[in-house]
């Protein structure tokens, strides 16, 4: 009687499952039939910004459904993920985040959420350089120059970001860790306020994305010293890396990844996955990523899910070395 009631339970467990995965097959299937949307935590203009509006546009096609960028930038794009983190898991509320969501955890020392329990890597989508941007009326033509120039004056020197432990805040905290010097971090509300800042003469130095930088670097706004990926970007031919520039090892990638809420359906995410990468190998978006220095990713949730993990362990050890901390 006992090995009867067994069976009955394992057939039922069985039947459940087949049928959760047959309503999930479902769901994929129609999905998405209404309009989906993606919420990012900095303002529109920023280079992240710049590369999920390509994205979604050429989602909206496929889908015939509208995908809809909402920015909501504030507390380092932690807004953005708390909204998303409290989304139906429906796959029609989704999260654009960059690298500053894997430096969260070991940055923040109060976090609201937890990245790694309640949010569900979709696809790593696409990766870029920061690039170093000095006002032109500062005395630099290098690196090496900016280097000298902080360290003859020792907290002096103002360098924006686009918020407190943001992608640009922390490649910035890093060169000078690593080129020992120190400078005063003067946060703003988004990445173009943060490169207007330096343009302007506000502040000396601002490390944005190379796709934001390229309009003031080529109407002479700016200054742009180097590079902070390992190597050189067709769009720049002529500007070197930080490595190159004499920082031996620096190497600092300002990469974009979708997230969903926990609980969405495996299908749903393998769907949106696929999706993407079949998007980001459109001869038009490869081209213009292409002028705008992106490189497309497009990667699977398996794969993306354990990338994101080590730039999250990656992080705590950068921030141990750092000491740097936010509230």
């Amino acid at each position: 009687m006992a090995n009867r009631a067994g069976h009955r339970l394992l057939r039922a467990g069985l039947i459940g499952i087949a049928l959760a995965l047959a309503a999930g097959f479902a769901c994929a299937q129609s999905y998405p039939d209404k309009p989906v949307r993606m919420i990012f935590g900095l303002t529109v203009g920023s280079s992240s910004d710049i590369t999920m509006r390509i994205i979604a546009q050429k989602l909206t096609e496929k889908w015939g459904q509208p995908v809809l960028v909402d920015n909501r930038p504030g507390a380092g794009g932690n807004i953005a993920a708390e909204m998303v983190v409290k989304a139906p898991p429906d796959g029609y509320t989704l999260l654009l985040s960059n690298v500053s969501i894997a430096i969260a955890p070991a940055y923040y020392r109060k976090l609201s959420y937890n990245p790694l329990t309640e949010l569900v890597p979709v696809s790593h989508v696409t990766s870029l350089p920061h690039i170093a941007c000095v006002n032109p009326s500062l005395p630099v033509n290098s690196v090496q120059d900016l280097i000298a120039l902080a360290k003859s004056k020792p907290d002096e020197l103002m360098f924006s970001s686009a918020g407190l432990g943001q992608t640009d805040h922390m490649a910035t905290e890093l060169f000078a860790q690593m080129a020992g010097i120190k400078m005063r971090h003067i946060p703003y509300k988004g990445g173009p306020q943060a490169l207007t800042a330096v343009a302007t003469g506000e502040v000396a130095l601002d490390f944005p994305g190379l796709p934001a930088a390229l309009p003031f670097l080529k109407s002479g706004k700016v200054r742009c010293l180097a590079l902070t990926t390992a190597k050189r970007s067709a769009a720049v031919p002529d500007i070197p890396t930080l490595a190159e520039s004499g920082l031996t090892g620096y190497e600092h990638s300002l990469w974009n990844g979708v997230f969903a809420p926990v609980g969405t359906p495996p299908a749903i995410l393998a769907k949106v996955s696929e999706d993407i990468a079949a998007v980001l190998k459109l001869p038009d978006v490869q081209e213009r990523f292409a002028q705008l220095s992106i490189e497309s990713v497009g990667s699977t949730p398996a794969h993306f899910d354990a990338f994101f993990k080590a730039e999250v362990a990656k992080w705590v050890d950068v921030i141990k070395t750092t000491g740097i901390r936010g509230d």
